[in-house]
């Protein structure tokens, strides 16, 4: 930040925060990322609010830690507790979160499910509906590359008319979303997820394996 021209004051107050996190056993990397977007947008976006900005990220991934580890996860992978926060901060519930990672066979998949449905979220689909749709997938043996699709599929559904409402109540009706067949990632079409919206990445952390399933008890 102090290289690129952010006074010491504010380097100060960003590098508090991110070492609280680490402290916590928190992923440093949203936080950090929203330092160094902020400070590219200081004309706009005065040092102050960035740093509110960055305090209540830390609140969301405390929070997103604390319902992995709610959800049976004992040492949640950093991705998982990302993604929970990116998902709450997209104002899907906390019951809605536990529900996410509860269904999902494995970390990665967890991860994958609650940025898809901030994803769904984003693009105006009723939240309900984008839990349910990602819920009822991996209860239902969906796969996670099949989950990654949803996106996609909302905006064919949209391209040939169909409006949000008509696809939340195909997926609360239970009839849930179709998958395309040839497509590749649907989290933006090209690889990787709409602006703003964080991304999972394939592959489990190291020493990961299927979380175990202890708020239910499955």
């Amino acid at each position: 930040l102090i290289a690129r021209g952010a006074p010491a004051e504010f380097a100060d107050q960003v590098t508090v925060i991110v070492e609280q996190a680490e402290a916590d056993q928190l992923p440093t990397e949203p936080l950090i990322s929203k330092a160094l977007e902020g400070w590219a947008k200081r004309g706009r976006v005065p040092a102050d609010r960035v740093i509110v900005v960055m305090t209540q990220m830390q609140v969301r991934l405390r929070t997103g830690r604390e319902l992995a580890m709610g959800a049976g996860m004992d040492a949640p992978p950093g991705a998982v507790v990302a993604a929970a926060a990116g998902a709450l901060g997209r104002g899907i519930g906390r019951e809605d979160v536990l529900d996410i990672i509860d269904a999902a066979p494995e970390p990665e998949a967890a991860a994958t499910g609650l940025t898809v449905a901030s994803a769904l979220a984003a693009q105006g689909l009723e939240r309900a509906a984008a839990v349910r749709a990602v819920r009822d997938a991996y209860r239902g043996g969906r796969s996670l590359e099949e989950v990654l699709e949803f996106p996609s599929v909302v905006t064919g559904l949209r391209a040939q008319g169909e409006p949000l409402a008509g696809i939340a109540r195909r997926i609360m009706e239970g009839g849930g979303l179709p998958v395309p067949m040839g497509q590749g990632n649907g989290m933006g079409g090209q690889g990787g997820p709409p602006p703003g919206v964080p991304g999972a990445q394939p592959g489990s952390p190291p020493g990961q394996s299927k979380k175990q399933k202890g708020r239910s008890g499955n």
